[in-house]
C-alpha cells in the first residue's frame, strides 16, 4: 500500500490563494447591502460585512476590505451626493476585486463605491415608504389630531447639549409676554443609523405618558444635512404619523422634506421657528382676550360715569334720600368692581394651580424619583435587565441606587 501523501495546511490555502489572486483579479462591479461597517477609527480601514437578500433570506455573504485611503475619498463622494457618511444597512453597488488569504481567508477589496445607486435606493425606499403610508390611511392621520388652544405642555425629543434644543429653551422661556410652559426632555440620537430606534423609543414612552403632554416636538438643528435618510424610514414615519399627539418637527435643514416631516402635524424649519408658533399660539389666544378686557373696563368705566352723573342730579332734585340712594349705589358699584377683581385672580390662581400639578406629575416620571423611592436598576454590559432569565451565573452586574452605585458577580439565579 503507498503511503498518504499529507500537505500542511497552509500549503493549501497558499495554493487557493495563488488560483484566485491570479486568475481572478479582474475589476468587478457588485451589488450587495452592508449589514455592518465595521469601521475602526484608529487605523482608517473597514471590513464591511456585504450579503445579498431574497425574500428577507441572506443567500450570499462575502467580507469587504476597504483600505484607509479609499474609505477617506468613499466617504467624501457620500457626503457630497448623499449628504450621507458609508453606514450600516446600506444598499451599494461595489468596485472590486477578489482576494483570498490564508488566514483571513476571502474577500472582495474594495476599490470605489458609486453613491449614485445608492441615492436611487434611497430615493427609492422614500417613494415606497409615502406610498404604503398613503395606502394605509396614515399619511394625513397626525395632521388631522387635535392641538389645544393653548399648548403648555411639550414632551421634546432632542439632545440637552445640542444647539437646537438650548435655542428652543431660551426663545420659550425668555419670551417677553412671560408665558408659562413646560417642556420635557426625552433623550435621544437624532441623526445617523440610531436614530431610528431612540426615537422610536422615546415617542413609546410618551405614549404611556400621553394625557400628560400637548404635543411633542422632535428638535435636531444645529447640525449639517448629514444623516437625515433615517427621517425617510417607513417604521419611524409611521410612527409619527399615527401617534395620537400632534407631532412639531424641528430637523433644521433647507433640503426637501423627509417623510417624518412630511407625515407630522406640522414641520418647521429650525427648532427657533417651532418655539415661535407655540408662542403664536398663546398669543392669539392672549392678544383677544386682552383687547377683550380692556373693553369692558372702558364699558364700566363708561358706565359707571354715567351712573355717577344721573345719580347726581337726582341727589340736587332730592336731596338727603338722593345722597342716600346715591351713596347706595356707589357701594354696589364699589362692590361690582371689587368682585370682577376677586373672579380675576380666583382664575389666575386655578391655572397657576393646574400648572403646578402638571409639573408636579412630570417630576414623578424622573427616574431619581423612582430610585428615591427605595427602587434601584440592575444593568449588564450597560443594558438595563428585566428578567432574571437574561442573566448566567458568573454574570458582571451593576445596581444604581438613590445614592451611589454597586457592582457584583450573579452566583445564583431562582426562577
Amino acid at each position: 500500500m503507498s503511503q498518504k501523501k499529507i500537505f500542511p495546511l497552509s500549503k493549501l490555502t497558499e495554493a487557493i490563494e495563488n488560483v484566485i489572486n491570479t486568475h481572478c483579479s479582474k475589476v468587478v462591479w457588485v451589488k450587495a447591502e452592508i449589514v455592518k461597517l465595521n469601521y475602526y477609527q484608529h487605523t482608517g480601514h473597514c471590513y464591511p460585512d456585504l450579503v445579498e437578500k431574497k425574500d428577507g433570506r441572506i443567500v450570499a455573504e462575502l467580507r469587504g476590505n476597504i483600505w484607509r485611503s479609499n474609505f477617506d475619498m468613499i466617504n467624501a463622494k457620500f457626503r457630497s451626493v448623499l449628504n450621507e457618511e458609508l453606514r450600516d444597512d446600506m444598499t451599494v453597488v461595489v468596485q472590486a476585486t477578489i482576494t483570498y488569504h490564508s488566514v483571513y481567508g476571502l474577500a472582495l477589496n474594495i476599490l470605489d463605491i458609486d453613491p449614485e445607486y445608492t441615492l436611487g435606493e434611497l430615493a427609492k425606499q422614500r417613494a415606497e415608504a409615502i406610498k404604503k403610508l398613503t395606502t394605509e390611511g396614515l399619511f394625513d392621520a397626525n395632521k388631522q389630531r387635535s392641538l389645544p388652544r393653548l399648548p403648555k405642555t411639550i414632551a421634546v425629543i432632542s439632545v440637552s447639549s445640542s444647539k437646537g434644543y438650548q435655542d428652543f429653551v431660551n426663545v420659550i422661556e425668555n419670551n417677553p409676554w412671560k408665558y408659562q410652559f413646560h417642556c420635557k426632555l426625552f433623550p435621544a440620537i437624532l441623526q445617523g443609523e440610531r436614530a431610528v430606534t431612540t426615537i422610536k423609543a422615546q415617542l413609546k414612552r410618551i405614549r404611556e405618558h400621553k394625557k400628560l403632554f400637548d404635543a411633542v416636538a422632535i428638535i435636531r438643528g444645529g447640525g449639517g444635512e448629514i444623516g437625515l435618510s433615517c427621517y425617510d424610514n417607513y417604521d419611524l414615519s409611521r410612527e409619527i404619523a399615527a401617534f395620537p399627539l400632534p407631532v412639531l418637527t424641528g430637523i433644521g435643514h433647507s433640503t426637501n422634506e423627509t417623510v417624518s416631516e412630511l407625515v407630522s402635524y406640522k414641520s418647521f424649519i429650525t427648532p427657533t421657528k417651532i418655539a415661535e408658533f407655540l408662542l403664536q399660539e398663546f398669543h392669539n389666544f392672549s392678544m383677544p382676550l386682552k383687547e377683550n378686557t380692556e373693553k369692558i373696563i372702558s364699558a364700566a368705566n363708561l358706565l359707571f360715569e354715567r351712573q355717577e352723573t344721573q345719580l347726581s342730579r337726582v341727589s340736587s332734585s332730592f336731596g338727603f334720600l338722593a345722597e342716600r340712594i346715591l351713596q347706595r349705589d356707589r357701594n354696589k358699584l364699589k362692590n361690582f368692581g371689587q368682585i370682577l377683581f376677586a373672579g380675576s385672580k380666583v382664575l389666575l390662581k386655578q391655572e397657576t394651580f393646574e400648572l403646578k400639578n402638571i409639573e408636579n406629575t412630570i417630576a414623578l416620571l424622573s427616574p431619581k424619583n423612582i430610585l428615591k423611592r427605595g427602587y434601584s436598576i440592575t444593568r449588564k454590559d450597560g443594558k438595563i435587565v428585566q428578567d432574571a432569565g437574561q442573566l448566567v451565573e458568573g454574570d458582571l452586574i451593576e445596581t444604581e441606587f438613590y445614592s451611589g452605585k454597586a457592582s457584583g458577580k450573579i452566583e445564583k439565579i431562582t426562577s
